[in-house]
């Protein structure tokens, strides 16, 4: 486990088979940008503070002390405390299949993927077992343990999920040309793309392809880029790779543009990432 200096954030990403990482941000004044995550649900407590899951322009997204917030795969967020407010909060992201493969075979007959509401507020049953998952997560029990754990975490969070219908995972586009573009876009990170010949391929005018990708994505092409790039850094930091070759891999100016960037997105610095992913 891993402290970061610049807020107080302790992380622990756990082994792969279990799908699982874990982190616990003990204060913090961060603001995330608005981005989503393609592969995974997020599960986090508020214990202290608030803070808007996805900006202070939705109010029905305020998470406070004792809430529940659960990010689904795709889900464009943010995390946005209330003015001058800090806060704490555990939070676990779950690889979506495995969720989705525990869900199948606790509940027959769920829509899969389980879509389920931004917030609500947890009951000290569900609070008590997200703490209890976490901690046997981050206190290393063997596989057995965890395996448990995931199947009580889920069996408790399942009767909050969408019962009519099933959650439409990304990619939810089939425009040819906004496909294409976003093709371009997850492709070579290295590559200095330009906006006109990305839309030139998807075969509209740059103004016209902004607006578009965004009303599909609900992010700019930019930071739908930029996303893709934080994915594979995490990848290659996992795998051992240092910050400055990780930084060359995906075109950033320099270590310091890619320190700047991944602690933007992620709330902790790439070498505190990297530390907690190897201890």
């Amino acid at each position: 486990m891993l402290r970061d200096k610049r807020d107080s954030v302790d992380f622990k990403y756990t082994d792969h088979e279990s799908g699982v990482a874990v982190m616990s941000v003990l204060s913090s004044s961060h603001v995330f940008p608005k981005h989503s995550h393609e592969t995974y649900y997020i599960l986090g407590l508020i214990e202290n503070g608030a803070t808007y899951c996805y900006g202070p322009e939705r109010e029905d997204s305020l998470a406070s002390p004792g809430s529940f917030f659960v990010i689904n795969p795709g889900q464009v967020h943010s995390g946005v405390p209330v003015s001058g407010s800090r806060v704490s909060y555990r939070m676990l992201s779950i690889n979506a299949k495995r969720f989705c493969s525990l869900a199948e075979e606790i509940e027959e007959g769920i829509p899969s993927p389980p879509e389920f509401p931004l917030t609500f507020q947890a009951s000290p049953l569900e609070q008590s077992r997200l703490i209890r998952a976490y901690s046997g997560i981050t206190d290393r029990i063997s596989p057995l343990g965890k395996e448990e754990l995931l199947y009580e975490l889920t069996a408790l969070l399942l009767p909050r999920a969408e019962r009519k219908k099933a959650l439409k995972l990304p990619p939810f586009v089939e425009h040819p040309g906004l496909k294409r573009g976003a093709e371009l876009l997850r492709g070579d990170l290295e590559e200095k793309l330009s906006l006109a010949g990305i839309a030139s391929e998807a075969g509209m005018s740059p103004y016209h392809f902004i607006r578009s990708f965004k009303k599909a994505y609900g992010l700019s092409p930019h930071v739908y880029r930029t996303q893709q790039r934080i994915g594979i850094a995490k990848r290659l930091l996992r795998s051992g790779s240092s910050l400055t070759d990780t930084a060359l891999a995906l075109g950033f100016y320099d270590q310091s543009h890619f320190s700047n960037t991944f602690h933007a997105y992620t709330g902790i610095s790439p070498s505190a990432y990297r530390k907690g992913t190897l201890d």
